[in-house]
């Protein structure tokens, strides 16, 4: 959980790097009233932010990141969990 200024997003979303979450959980105001949650696979997001060089197309794909009902939450992260297990072994033997 980050601790720091909540307005800074980005600054959030580095802290969660930094820590070495592979999974950044996201649900403001909108996403509460619709019962949706965003999900982020920063493992893959980082793999993708070496390939897409263009800052608006990488705002526009919004790749590694979906919406889901927030009872296909758990499904969702396990899901994403499972497929960085091989990415996640290999950075510890690094």
């Amino acid at each position: 959980m980050y601790q720091g200024n909540w307005k800074k997003f980005g600054n959030q979303l580095k802290y969660a790097d930094r820590r070495g979450c592979p999974v950044a959980i996201i649900q403001g105001s909108d996403e509460r009233q619709a019962g949706e949650i965003q999900v982020k696979d920063l493992i893959e997001g980082k793999r993708l932010s070496e390939e897409i060089t263009d800052n608006i197309t990488w705002r526009e794909s919004r790749p590694a990141q979906v919406t889901v009902k927030e009872t296909d939450l758990i499904e969702t992260i396990r899901g994403i969990l499972d497929g960085q297990a091989e990415d996640r072994r290999r950075a510890s033997e690094g």
